[in-house]
């Protein structure tokens, strides 16, 4: 896949939107003139959007995605490996188990999500906090090595080892708890 830009509705023939299995609410995403963006949403439990857009293809060691993205308040832009979709009854992709890269105000979490017998669950892999201005563009990417997330933020890296990495995964982006826009997503392999 090369870089898609969400500055036109173009981005949905590259892009699958999906959810996860912990909320039943399939919002989209409000088309900007340069971006898409999450908004208010009062009967959705974070009180905001909860959208993902999903790559079609598989990948695995070797691939790195790249996010433009900003955020406003406690808005979260993430980057994510998904390692199944379902389609549901209800006409919606939804997965369970998958890894989120997060930015926020406070910087970056990772968190590993489950899924077992119905139940999803997660749990915090990485914390690294520094400030990151809202409004103001940034630029996450997430490069794959073998059991090793390499993590970069505006030029500053980090590597989280991650043991249960999924052998093969769709990567992606999230939108949630809060005004989170994002403008371009490319995926290497």
């Amino acid at each position: 896949m090369k870089t898609v830009r969400f500055d036109s509705p173009a981005w949905q023939t590259e892009l699958q939107t999906a959810y996860t299995f912990r909320y039943t609410q399939t919002p989209r995403l409000m088309q900007l003139d340069d971006c898409v963006t999450t908004r208010v949403n009062p009967s959705h439990p974070e009180g905001y959007d909860n959208v993902s857009l999903l790559t079609k293809e598989r990948f695995g060691v070797g691939a790195k995605a790249s996010l433009t993205c900003s955020f406003e308040g406690l808005g979260c832009p993430e980057i994510i490996l998904v390692e199944q979709v379902e389609s549901c009854p209800d006409g919606a992709l939804r997965y369970g188990a998958c890894i989120e890269v997060v930015l926020y105000e406070n910087g970056i979490n990772v968190w590993r999500h489950f899924r077992t017998d119905g139940v999803c669950s997660w749990h915090k892999r990485l914390g690294i906090q520094y400030p990151v201005a809202a409004g103001e563009k940034h630029f996450l990417s997430v490069e794959v090595k073998e059991r090793m997330l390499c993590i970069t933020l505006d030029g500053q890296t980090n590597f989280l080892r991650v043991e249960d990495l999924f052998e093969s995964f769709c990567l992606g982006v999230t939108a949630c708890e809060g005004i989170a826009r994002l403008y371009e997503f490319s995926v290497e392999s």
